[in-house]
């Protein structure tokens, strides 16, 4: 059984309604809105190098961000959130979220913050930010180059410890709602610096295509230590660049901002 008709069955056991799947995203895991249920689902893929356990983590991440008030989506009430297993799938069940214009950087910003502080005090099991082992779990396919050995020893560089975070915060992660933005997405969550989600922020930014509203996401976020937020980009950098590196091979059209994204991370090889 594949992952949304996995997913699809176990809605259905619960009487969550779906008249048809519609896959919002397909790389890491696999993203289901069951519509027309206001239901999505998160189902493990399978992907080389991804860990299953990230969509319990997300789970347990975002039900502790929530509680504290934090801008974060919400698991779903119209049945059990899960972790549910079937044929080899675990499934996360989410509160969708229905867009509404443009996001608006500086709540988002802001809303980042208050992420981080209300995370600051979770005590569950996290990778370390850079995900170094699944750096190479994902490259150890590809044939061995000076990119795939640069970005294993980028993604493996120590970053001082830090807190749970995010894991992936840049803009295309946060939606704008009726009641402003709010971050999905923490399946990638992960232990370290707050300046490494700000890296996450700023990536494209920084690297060559310019993004204003990230930048003013970034000062709407407040203080932060700069020196370590360079630290933090190369590190979280090598780790997208890794999994752009994977998705090369189905998606040829991705191959020129991988290309970009090497360029920029060439310029950090010891």
């Amino acid at each position: 059984m594949g992952a949304v008709a996995a997913a699809v069955a176990v809605a259905d056991a619960h009487g969550v309604r779906c008249d048809k799947p519609v896959v919002l995203r397909q790389a890491w895991h696999v993203l289901v809105h069951l519509w027309p249920s206001p239901v999505v689902a998160r189902v493990t893929s399978g992907a080389p190098g991804v860990d299953p356990a990230d969509v319990e983590r997300e789970l347990s991440v975002a039900t502790h961000a929530i509680r504290a008030g934090a801008p974060v989506v919400r698991p779903s009430d119209l049945l059990p959130p899960g972790p549910h297993r079937l044929d080899g799938h675990t499934i996360v069940f989410w509160h969708y979220l229905v867009e509404a214009g443009k996001v608006d950087p500086v709540a988002a910003g802001r809303g980042l913050r208050m992420i981080h502080d209300s995370l600051a005090d979770y005590e569950g099991e996290l990778p370390r930010a850079g995900r170094a082992s699944e750096v190479r779990a994902m490259l150890a396919p590809i044939a061995p180059s000076r990119d795939t050995e640069l970005l294993c020893e980028l993604a493996a560089r120590e970053l001082p410890v830090g807190q749970a975070l995010h894991g992936d915060a840049h803009l295309f992660n946060c939606i704008q709602t009726t009641t402003g933005p709010i971050w999905h997405d923490l399946e990638t969550a992960c232990h370290g610096p707050r300046e490494y989600d700000l890296a996450a922020l700023v990536l494209s930014d920084r690297s060559g295509d310019s993004e204003p509203e990230a930048r003013t996401a970034a000062d709407a976020y407040g203080q932060c230590d700069e020196d370590l937020l360079e630290q933090a980009l190369p590190v979280y950098a090598s780790w997208v660049a890794a999994s752009f590196m994977v998705a090369v091979a189905r998606r040829p059209d991705a191959a020129p901002a991988l290309e970009r994204q090497l360029q920029f991370l060439r310029r950090f090889r010891g």
